[in-house]
């Protein structure tokens, strides 16, 4: 059976709680801009039907898509660091501070390698190297915040946050799977950019949404703290 833990917290290892909450209330507000960036990128160019598509060579909304992936990638890597700060944190099979370490690390990836104009899919007329790379790692990234999604709601701990990442990956995986299914079966490109779209904007909110939990958190505890010091 797969552990689920929330790890005890000493003293002796303990960051200070104003630099844990400060770190992932940071993270959860570089998610949400990054989700208004890209919103922003997609009625800069209604036409364009998959999310990637926005940051390929020579687009004109490529500077600010790869800056939204960008930033989704620093998100992902402060609300790690705010996991990591805490002297403990969620573990489930293993740290979710491992899982967005290296969420973040290919969103990275994705927001430096974009698509060749068009981005089309890996091995198929006119794909280029960069295609792969991109797509590998964007792809990678998504299925990586579903598993930390899956993490933080096994974690016996805020029930409404369990509720929401639940509800959250249930959503994102429906989504994003029938829209991949629909771009590889050349189906209805319209209707699986909007689910893509749709799936991306929810897995980004969830980054926000967590990293704003956790500042929550570490700020509710430092005041218990406090009352516990003055008593």
């Amino acid at each position: 059976m797969t552990e689920t833990v929330e790890r005890p917290v000493t003293r002796a290892t303990r960051t200070p709680p104003a630099h844990a909450a400060l770190l992932a209330g940071s993270g959860g507000i570089a998610a949400f801009l990054s989700a208004a960036l890209i919103w922003v990128c997609r009625l800069w160019e209604p036409g364009v039907q998959y999310v990637s598509q926005l940051g390929a060579t020579a687009m004109p909304t490529a500077p600010v898509f790869n800056t939204a992936l960008l930033l989704l990638a620093i998100a992902a890597v402060l609300v790690d660091r705010s996991l990591v700060a805490r002297g403990g944190g969620y573990v489930v099979g293993w740290p979710v501070a491992t899982t967005l370490l290296i969420c973040g690390f290919c969103f990275g990836v994705a927001s430096v390698v974009t698509c060749s104009p068009g981005c089309p899919i890996p091995f198929t007329a006119g794909a280029l190297p960069q295609d792969l790379i991109h797509i590998t790692f964007a792809v990678l990234g998504f299925v990586l915040a579903i598993v930390a999604m899956g993490q933080v709601a096994a974690v016996r701990r805020r029930p409404w946050m369990r509720t929401a990442s639940v509800v959250t990956l249930v959503a994102v995986g429906a989504t994003s799977f029938t829209g991949a299914m629909i771009a590889l079966f050349r189906g209805d490109t319209v209707l699986g950019g909007n689910l893509e779209f749709t799936a991306a904007t929810l897995a980004i909110a969830w980054f926000g949404v967590f990293g704003l939990q956790v500042a929550a958190d570490e700020r509710r505890s430092a005041s218990a703290r406090m009352r516990r010091g003055t008593d």
